[in-house]
């Protein structure tokens, strides 16, 4: 006879039917912005986004690319989903009255011995799902660039634009299907240099990039020295105006926005707009990866490189060259002297 105490026991049962579950392991960041969410502040706003489907985006789309997990992003984090197996089940209870079949050894021996069992129930619990495995979200640092780079067609010509599809997708359609946060993807978007035409999302081949910056450098060179009283003179407005008084740059205006918003650092002012401004160490920069990618299959020497970048970027990258480069040539027009004269810093 047992001697277990089974008056403290809790009934356990299993559903016929298993409702599928997928639990998911949460680190210990994305639990802490759950957790200090309240009710008068907003939600965070979790996304899960698989890879796209391959589409076909016009004849100048690279094919070539990685392929990035299905993952789940915060604003500004991205977490690889991965599924974990484990060798023990993982049991999903729910609380409720599980009948209970009286053992006969407590019937009283004196009553009389009946055909139907007497059937009590008893606070318990069923098991609703059984898991074998779960869901693991690992922080990811995904290269955005690399994948707008495969997904964007490119712009390279203004005489030969790019042949348009049958089916274009817009910058709100990309991020939709871009395996990124928004703050990631917006980052990356401004790193390609991508910009829409009719609703249809491209980014500009680094040579027309760089083309663009010249010449807006040019602009402000021939725009001379700047009103103290202009408000507008580095925000977006001043360069537009710069080329709407010239009317020779036949690229797209939002190609000339989006060269404006990777090649000049922007900063909110005092009325929540950005101003912009030609900050060596943010622009010299933005050339030198140009450069790079304007010219994919040239392997540059040291001194090649910096001449190069030299002849594009400020003169005060000069100063980031190591002894062994051979001083270049003055540049004539040191514009953004005459650009700082007339500009309270």
């Amino acid at each position: 006879m047992s001697t277990q105490d089974d008056s403290k026991a809790i009934p356990l049962a299993f559903a016929h039917e298993q409702a599928p579950v997928r639990l998911l392991e949460l680190p210990p960041s994305l639990l802490s912005l759950i957790e200090n969410s309240t009710f008068q502040s907003p939600a965070p706003v979790l996304k899960i986004k698989a890879p796209p489907n391959p589409i076909n985006n016009g004849p100048n789309t690279t094919s070539t690319g990685p392929t990035p997990f299905a993952v789940l992003t915060t604003a500004t984090e991205t977490y690889n989903i991965r599924s974990v197996h484990s060798s023990n089940s993982i049991f999903i209870l729910k609380p409720v009255p599980i009948p209970i079949i009286q053992d006969q050894d407590e019937v009283d021996s004196d009553t009389e011995m009946v055909d139907d069992p007497i059937i009590t129930t008893k606070p318990g619990v069923i098991v609703t799902s059984t898991c074998a495995s779960h869901l693991e979200l690992l922080p990811s640092k995904p290269n955005t660039e690399l994948l707008l780079q495969s997904t964007l067609t490119e712009y390279k010509s203004s005489e030969t634009p790019p042949e348009r599809p049958s089916e274009p997708l817009s910058k709100s359609q990309i991020l939709l299907n871009t395996p990124v946060s928004d703050a990631e993807f917006h980052e990356g978007w401004r790193g390609v240099t991508a910009f829409e035409m009719d609703d249809w999302a491209l980014r500009l081949s680094p040579q027309i990039a760089l083309n663009i910056f010249n010449i807006l450098i040019e602009l402000i060179v021939s725009h001379g020295k700047l009103q103290e009283t202009d408000k507008d003179e580095m925000g977006m407005h001043f360069f537009m105006k710069l080329v709407e008084q010239d009317g020779d740059l036949e690229y797209p205006k939002d190609a000339i926005r989006a060269v404006v918003q990777g090649a000049f650092e922007g900063k909110k002012i005092e009325d929540g707009s950005l101003a912009y401004s030609y900050t060596t160490p943010y622009t010299t920069k933005w050339v030198g990866k140009h450069i790079l990618l304007s010219n994919p299959n040239k392997s540059f020497t040291e001194r090649e490189f910096m001449e190069t970048w030299r002849s594009k970027a400020p003169d005060e990258c000069e100063s980031t060259e190591n002894d062994s480069v051979a001083p270049a040539t003055k540049k004539k027009n040191k514009w953004h002297e005459k650009f700082a004269a007339g500009k309270k810093r």
